[in-house]
């Protein structure tokens, strides 16, 4: 099988108690029938082909089954993948004025007006939020821990997600490029 290649993000894996190895990682991907399949670093992200369109939920039940927790996970295609990396949601001077790295907030689905205009709400004046999308993109003055930014807040109004930095999704996207 060759098929289109999928990238998963899963939700707050090897972090706390949850610790798996990468065998462990790639088992239920590979007993769905995914093809090349693969890990980037321990941190839940996984790349593998599949013939079909690849529907979450399925994947989320199998890996609950098989890690003994639910994870969230979040697909995304080669070419939402390119899309996402070659966003640009910040200038070049503003990422220069920071020493905070880019970060990318996958999401389930695009945000209405609604919620958009609530998150523009929770910012504080030194971070900037940019939403495009099924992702949001977060430029923290400094480093995500000194950030006022009310990340749980703003998941109250977009609803589930998983955070990578921008650097994180572009060397995820060199490295498995077809």
């Amino acid at each position: 099988m060759n098929g289109d290649r999928y990238f998963a993000f899963l939700r707050a894996i090897n972090t706390g108690k949850r610790r798996l190895s990468n065998e462990q990682l790639l088992a239920p991907f590979q007993a769905m029938g995914f093809s090349d399949v693969a890990a980037y670093q321990a941190a839940g992200n996984v790349t593998f082909r599949s013939d079909a369109k690849v529907d979450e939920r399925p994947i989320e039940s199998a890996l609950a089954t098989a890690y003994g927790f639910g994870t969230p996970a979040f697909v995304r295609s080669t070419a939402e993948l390119a899309a996402i990396v070659a966003a640009e949601p910040f200038t070049p001077e503003a990422v220069a004025a920071t020493t905070g790295k880019v970060q990318v907030a996958f999401l389930r689905v695009a945000p209405s007006e609604g919620p958009r205009h609530a998150v523009a709400e929770l910012v504080p004046a030194e971070d900037q939020v940019r939403l495009i999308g099924r992702e949001w993109y977060w430029l923290p003055v400094e480093g995500i821990s000194a950030s006022k930014l009310p990340v749980g807040q703003i998941e109250g109004v977009l609803g589930e997600m998983t955070i990578r930095t921008l650097g994180t999704v572009q060397r995820i996207s060199a490295k498995f490029a077809d």
